[in-house]
Parts: C-alpha cells; sequence; structure tokens
C-alpha cells in the first residue's frame, strides 16, 4: 500500500535542506501566482466583453502564455510530492525490493524524459529568441522557457526523491478511507 504523506517533507535528510526547501517554496508560489493571474485575467476578460462591450485583445493569449507555466510548475510540485498519476499493476505483487527497484526505474525513466525535453526546450527557445506574440508583443522565447524550466524543476525533485531514498507515491484513494 502507498503512502499518502508526501514524499519530500522538510526536515528529513536532502529533500529537508535549507536550499530545496526553498526551491519548493519559489515552484509553489509561482504555481499558485500563475493561477492567481490567469483567474483575473479571465474576470476581466468577461467583464470587458459583456459589461463594457469591449474586449481586451492581448488578454487570452496572456492567459494561454501563464495557463503552459502555470501547468509545468505545477508538474514540478506534482513530481516533488510524488503525486503524478500513476498505474500500479505490479504494486502488490512485488516484494519491498521489487518495488524499490520499480521507483529507481520510475525516477531514471522521468530524469531521462526530462532531460530529453529540457534539451529541445532550449533549442527551441533559442530558434524563436527574436519572435513576439502576436497580440501581447511577449518574446516567445520567455514563453517556451516554461518547458525546459518545468523539466529541470521535475528533473531536480526526482534527484531529491532518488537521493533522499524517497520513493513513496501519493495515493488520493488512501486519503479517502
Amino acid at each position: 500500500m502507498t503512502s499518502p504523506v508526501p514524499t519530500s517533507e522538510p526536515g528529513s535528510g536532502l529533500s529537508g535542506a535549507a536550499p530545496v526547501r526553498a526551491l519548493r517554496r519559489l515552484v509553489e508560489a509561482g504555481a499558485v501566482l500563475g493561477v492567481a493571474s490567469f483567474s483575473v485575467l479571465i474576470c476581466a476578460q468577461v467583464f470587458y466583453r459583456y459589461a463594457l462591450n469591449s474586449s481586451l485583445v492581448w488578454s487570452e493569449e496572456l492567459v494561454q502564455f501563464i495557463l503552459l507555466w502555470t501547468v509545468m510548475l505545477g508538474s514540478a510540485v506534482a513530481a516533488d510530492r510524488g503525486a503524478h498519476i500513476a498505474l500500479d499493476p505490479l504494486g502488490d505483487w512485488l516484494g519491498a525490493r521489487g518495488r524499490r527497484v520499480k521507483a529507481i526505474v520510475i525516477e531514471l525513466a522521468t530524469i531521462l524524459f526530462c532531460s530529453v525535453l529540457t534539451w529541445y526546450g532550449v533549442v527551441l527557445c533559442w530558434r524563436t529568441r527574436f519572435m513576439l506574440s502576436s497580440a501581447a508583443d511577449i518574446p516567445m522565447w520567455a514563453v517556451y522557457a516554461a518547458m525546459p524550466v518545468g523539466a529541470a524543476l521535475i528533473i531536480i525533485f526526482c534527484l531529491v526523491r532518488l537521493f533522499a531514498g524517497d520513493s513513496r507515491h501519493v495515493d488520493p484513494m488512501d486519503e479517502r478511507s
């Protein structure tokens, strides 16, 4: 059975180190700020469109860009907490050692995938460094930077989990019982 406790508890070894805690708080704050920002922008869009019979030309585009950043930061938070969706058909069949090996393989596969995403995200940022978004005139490299930044944060949190020896997964069904 999996533990409902978040995997990176502050104060426990590497996952509780001050730089990791600071990074964790910064990423969580960024995700919260993103949700708050696009919520306010969406409300402003609705108000301008239906109350003032006008439109904020740039707001829809900005909401999409903020959403991309929020999803990538939220993915890093979920990786830190071990809260990503997981199918575990072998969980009850494997012993403690088998579950640990499986968790290490999963973390390493995640690191490999996110390394590729980071690399190609940096390439994409470089290729779009002179492009601007059509409505808000935002540099597209700043928008696309969400991919390599988010993937790099996932890598960092996966490495912390690996080196801390903490590979538990949060099962939301356990919290309900």
